[in-house]
């Protein structure tokens, strides 16, 4: 069992305008917490329709309608997830050609947690920050989706090149003249918990001669404890080998 604080940052923190950059989330059995930068999770479904009634089953809320992202192949449903920040049900675009953002969306059996967003202000001085400590990056890079209303959402994005199957968190920047999703997403859920149940490794070693050893007998999830109309539920991302640095073997 774990005994330290709720969350412990193994990459280091980094503060800017309020965020904090993590490469992995710990949790104690004794305390819930949740980042107050988080943004939004993502449930991944191989069909947009099978993920909104599946959230409204667990939740009691029907998800509505978000609309496409141009370029990436997906297309969206939210829910409000308390104050500024939403859950975002992710399914393929049947309207795009080609599927380029999480490619494992038609493999699904079922709709699960396959990433998180943290809300950050500085995302270029962020950019650096983790490029310094080696952690591989995709962007910044701007977003954009327009709404039903005409309105158009305006983000910025940084991807990690490894998130491990949503264990670790991309970040957002909204625009300032950008309204958000949560403003206007239906039902009334409440995120309650976020944690991690392992260790993962994201920098470069801190020393010579180490290197990193897997542990598939320790897997590693996300789980985040939502409150919905009709109780608790908890969704969960695909389980990862947990990982630490070990000396490195002799020849």
């Amino acid at each position: 069992m774990l005994s330290r604080r709720s969350f412990i940052r193994t990459s280091g923190l980094y503060a800017s305008g309020g965020a904090l950059t993590a490469s992995l989330v710990l949790r104690s059995q004794e305390t819930r917490s949740v980042p107050p930068e988080l943004d939004h999770l993502i449930v991944g479904a191989r069909d947009l329709d099978e993920g909104i009634a599946y959230l409204e089953k667990l939740s009691g809320y029907r998800a509505a309608y978000g609309g496409s992202h141009p370029g990436r192949g997906t297309r969206n449903a939210l829910l409000k997830l308390g104050h500024h920040s939403y859950l975002e049900i992710l399914a393929p675009d049947p309207e795009q050609p080609a599927l380029v953002w999480h490619k494992e969306l038609p493999t699904l059996d079922e709709p699960r947690l396959v990433g998180y967003a943290e809300r950050v202000n500085d995302i270029n001085t962020l950019a650096v920050h983790l490029k310094k400590r080696g952690v591989e990056l995709f962007g910044p890079t701007p977003g954009s989706r327009t709404l039903p209303n005409g309105d158009i959402l305006r983000w910025t994005l940084l991807l990690r090149a490894d998130d491990r199957e949503g264990i670790l968190p991309f970040y957002i920047a909204w625009d300032s003249n950008s309204p958000h999703p949560s403003d206007d997403a239906p039902g009334g859920c409440l995120l309650v918990d976020l944690h991690g149940t392992g260790p993962l490794v994201e920098t470069p070693p801190p020393r010579p001669g180490l290197h990193i050893k897997k542990d598939p007998s320790k897997p590693v999830q996300l789980r985040a404890t939502i409150a919905g109309q009709l109780g608790e539920f908890v969704l969960a991302t695909k389980s990862v080998p947990s990982e630490h640095w070990s000396p490195s073997e002799l020849p």
